[in-house]
């Protein structure tokens, strides 16, 4: 009889549970990941310590079965999308700039949610149609949040996003000065960190809840807007 690995154990574990209970051991698994990535288990030996993340990070992609499609670094998309015209990430940009007296703060950075045009935008048929291009079907979640990174030391440690942003399409709007010091880290499973700096009006698309990822600190003078935009897939291409 073949001999299951943790991963292949964690991933049959993962039928057997409600969505609730699945989101739990994601969150265990991310905390776990993200530990690592952040050097809190110095004192376990190094090849300890690699084989602990390695199996972390290949568990997340598999707690979803069939409804993720497989992947190798979790990124769908770099780049300028067709999605967005010139004149949708001006008018992203404006309503970002009104929406930041709205923000509060969530954790390490500032969030504003219901801005109507970003609404809008998340449920255009242009996105749809390149995300069912790239992945198969998705359905929206409603979920656009504008993000702000604008005060020294904002940012996020290594995590993985719930189900609800399963698939995240996130554009730039700003990040000034020309001098970056903040930048958004993906950690795929078992290969080389994945550094990623957007321009304004640069979308990345990528599996936000199967792939461990951060942004790094801000520092004094420096800020940052962005909108993400969460849907869910609903089965393998």
């Amino acid at each position: 009889m073949e001999q299951l690995t943790l991963v292949d154990r964690l991933s049959h574990l993962s039928t057997e549970l409600t969505a609730a209970e699945r989101e739990n051991l994601k969150f265990l698994l991310s905390m776990a990941a993200g530990g690592l990535l952040s050097g809190h288990a110095q004192a376990v030996p190094e090849q300890l310590r690699e084989v602990a993340l390695a199996t972390a990070q290949r568990s997340l992609p598999r707690l979803h079965g069939t409804e993720r499609p497989v992947f190798d670094t979790g990124v769908v998309f770099l780049g300028r999308g067709s999605f967005f015209s010139d004149e949708d990430i001006a008018a992203l940009d404006g309503e970002s700039r009104r929406y930041r007296e709205r923000a509060e703060r969530f954790h390490d950075h500032y969030v504003a949610s219901g801005a109507p045009l970003a609404r809008e935008l998340a449920l255009s048929t242009q996105v749809n149609d390149f995300l069912v291009s790239q992945v198969g079907p998705v359905l929206p979640t409603y979920k656009a949040n504008y993000l702000y990174y604008d005060e020294p030391g904002l940012g996020i440690d290594p995590h993985v996003d719930k189900d609800e942003f399963s698939l995240n399409v996130l554009t730039m709007l700003e990040h000034v000065p020309d001098t970056r010091h903040s930048e958004l880290i993906l950690y795929p499973p078992e290969q080389d960190a994945i550094r990623v700096h957007l321009a304004p009006g640069e979308s990345l698309v990528f599996f936000a809840d199967s792939v461990t990822h951060q942004r790094t600190r801000t520092v004094a003078g420096e800020a940052i807007r962005l909108v993400s935009f969460g849907y869910r897939t609903i089965g393998s291409v």
